[in-house]
């Protein structure tokens, strides 16, 4: 099972690595500059946005590999 601060962890990491501001990937994302600070808080994301962060890390990181 994935938790939030797995997810959190993350996120943090794709921004430090690509220099995104975490408010910049929030918006990029799910058009939500405060996703970050709300998973600190403890809030739940759906499975739609899980995928969306997925999938975002998961271009970004195959862009700085070719």
């Amino acid at each position: 099972m994935i938790s939030v601060q797995s997810i959190i962890e993350s996120i943090e990491r794709h921004c430090r690595e690509t220099g995104v501001a975490e408010t910049t990937f929030g918006k990029k994302v799910v058009n939500d500059g405060k996703l970050l600070s709300r998973l600190r808080r403890g809030k739940s994301i759906s499975i739609d946005t899980y995928n969306r962060i997925c999938a975002e890390i998961e271009n970004s990181t195959s862009e700085v590999a070719e």
